[in-house]
């Protein structure tokens, strides 16, 4: 290991340790003292927030604080680290965007020419195809911190334009489509609950309350969504229908090749017929049988009522 990749693993070493003597890095990196008190000064240059301990181990603390020490990255990390940033352009509302704007030009201010070239090229030529809504997310950020945090909120949000008020934990955010959504713990109604977070008009937190581990409700993500009374369906589709399904499908759907065609298989629950009908009647022809009977009819209704609307169009 030569000193650069030592000096990066030790960064890493120490900040773990918080607190830490000279024979903890002689002993890990089997090295002399003298070169061990060199490495410190050379952190020490970098950044690292270190003072010491006067003392015959010479023990050193490393300040907690919120700017973390530095590390080093080769060529492909750099471009990977931008590859991530450019997935992010995607999204109309992100969290840290303001961030990530200043880690931009950090990067920028400290990268060799050649590197910036190279950059800027591949900002050119790769385009990430992410669909843009334009509706505003405030809370992306809060909803994050909190969810390390593990607090409870009294949350806002709007229902079909109505104003509703739940108490409950956050535990998950994910995007799709463009599109961000958060899962939340109902605490009064003891449910997993799908917020869009663009729906979100306001939170507070709740501190008479206590919390529940995150592990557990992480857990509870599994089997919150299906119903006992589930409606379990199987859609056998042309190679077209299996790119329509790449394209877009949900966590309760999974698709499996066959000897000539593809089976969409999984479930919906009563309440969600309209939408399950709505989905597959975008697969028009590529679609070669449909389980059950109850689910075709629901799609054929669904078409009747398209037609009969384009029929009553000038």
């Amino acid at each position: 290991m030569n000193k650069s990749e030592r000096l990066n693993n030790m960064l890493q070493f120490i900040n773990e340790k918080r607190t830490f003597n000279l024979k903890d890095l002689m002993d890990k990196y089997n090295i002399s003292r003298s070169t061990a008190i060199r490495d410190v000064q050379s952190l020490e240059i970098l950044g690292m927030p270190i003072y010491a301990e006067q003392g015959r181990n010479g023990k050193y603390f490393v300040l907690d604080n919120r700017i973390l020490s530095p590390i080093t990255f080769t060529v492909d990390e750099m471009f990977a680290i931008y590859f991530a940033m450019l997935t992010l352009n995607g999204y109309k509302a992100k969290p840290f965007e303001y961030e990530v704007s200043k880690l931009e030009k950090k990067f920028k201010q400290v990268l060799p020419n050649q590197v910036k070239e190279n950059i800027e090229k591949m900002q050119e030529i790769i385009n990430l195809e992410v669909t843009n809504h334009s509706n505003f997310n405030p809370y992306l950020k809060e909803l994050i911190q909190s969810i390390i945090d593990e607090k409870i909120y009294k949350v806002s949000y709007l229902k079909n334009k109505e104003e509703i008020q739940i108490t409950g934990q956050f535990i998950k955010i994910n995007s799709k489509f463009g599109q961000w959504y958060s899962k939340i713990y109902n605490i009064n109604k003891q449910k997993v609950q799908n917020l869009r977070c663009d729906k979100i008009v306001s939170l507070e937190v709740v501190e008479d309350e206590q919390p529940m581990n995150l592990a557990h409700l992480l857990s509870l993500l599994d089997n919150y969504h299906k119903q006992a009374n589930a409606i379990q369906f199987s859609v056998v589709v042309t190679d077209k229908g299996k790119d329509l399904f790449d394209k877009e499908h949900y966590p309760s759907m999974s698709i499996q090749k066959t000897a000539d065609n593809y089976i969409i298989s999984g479930y919906y629950n009563p309440n969600e017929e309209d939408f399950i009908s709505d989905y597959f009647l975008r697969y028009g022809k590529s679609i070669i049988s449909i389980k059950p009977s109850i689910l075709k009819d629901s799609i054929q209704n669904k078409l009747h009522i398209v037609m009969s609307h384009l029929n009553q169009l000038n």
